[in-house]
């Protein structure tokens, strides 16, 4: 499969063994240099803030009750963050930990 960067002119060398050695958090998987989902990667050397935040996820977008989500908005100098949406609070922060390993001088906000 041919992984495409999401921050272009930001591509990461040996992309096949980074996400080899990446945990899988829900359905994304995280090392300490990207975080990976659907054939694409966000690496983590472009992030410059995380924001957790509380949600609601409608799966047939209808109404009624939603399901509780928390996503994590990650700004990464596009126009758009990019969003991540876990079901556990427990695997956010699991995964906001990991980014901020790697990258320590990050705004995170929650």
């Amino acid at each position: 499969m041919a992984w495409r960067s999401l921050v272009p002119g930001e591509e990461i060398e040996n992309i096949k063994e980074d996400r080899r050695s990446s945990i899988g958090i829900e359905q994304y998987k995280v090392s300490n240099k990207a975080i990976y989902t659907r054939g694409e990667y966000l690496p983590i050397s472009a992030v410059r803030a995380v924001k957790l935040v509380p949600s609601t996820y409608t799966p047939s977008c209808g109404c009624g009750k939603g399901l509780p989500v928390f996503k994590i908005r990650v700004d990464h100098g596009a126009e758009k963050p990019a969003v991540f949406m876990v079901e556990k609070e427990k695997n956010a922060e699991k995964m906001i930990s990991m980014i901020t390993e790697s990258r320590p001088d990050i705004t995170v906000e929650r």
